[in-house]
């Protein structure tokens, strides 16, 4: 015959941890939703500095193109050594802001990759600890019935 108070003690350990891990996977789905949450503020992220950094490349190849447009289209008095000067400084410069626009997009392709990949390794680590152990589930349905034993005699 089996003893009312194992039994009982068995049940309440059981019961003990399915709620333990119920609790744990509601805290993974959450940690989960907060992973996307964060992840979505830095795709968007991404996107305004990687357009920033192309509109300021675009800026720059249009005011390279407008002094060459005014130092070809003005003509007078731009004879001689001066105009291509003004010409080659202006292409120097035009040149060094796109590059400026492409290392700005580079940084912020660089910056979307590593923090995507910190905030997966993060929330990894968050779902890896909430999750119950199943051994020490185990061990305190176990203790959960044997603490009950023989207490209904």
């Amino acid at each position: 015959m089996c003893d009312i108070g194992l039994i009982l003690g068995l049940t309440a350990g059981a019961a003990s941890a399915a709620s333990e891990a119920a609790t744990a996977s509601k805290k993974q789905q959450i940690a989960l939703s907060n992973y996307q949450l964060d992840q979505a503020a830095n795709e968007r992220e991404f996107i305004v500095k990687t357009n920033a950094a192309n509109k300021d490349g675009y800026q720059a190849t249009l005011e390279g193109d407008r002094a060459k447009s005014l130092a070809v289209a003005s003509g007078s008095g731009m004879t001689g050594s001066t105009t291509g000067l003004r010409v080659a400084e202006q292409s120097r410069q035009s040149a060094l802001s796109i590059a400026n626009a492409k290392d700005q997009r580079d940084g912020a392709t660089a910056n979307y990759v590593m923090a995507g990949k910190s905030q997966q390794i993060q929330t990894q680590n968050a779902v890896n600890s909430l999750s119950p152990n199943p051994m020490t589930s185990m061990m305190d349905i176990a203790t959960s019935g044997l603490k009950n034993y023989g207490a209904f005699q």
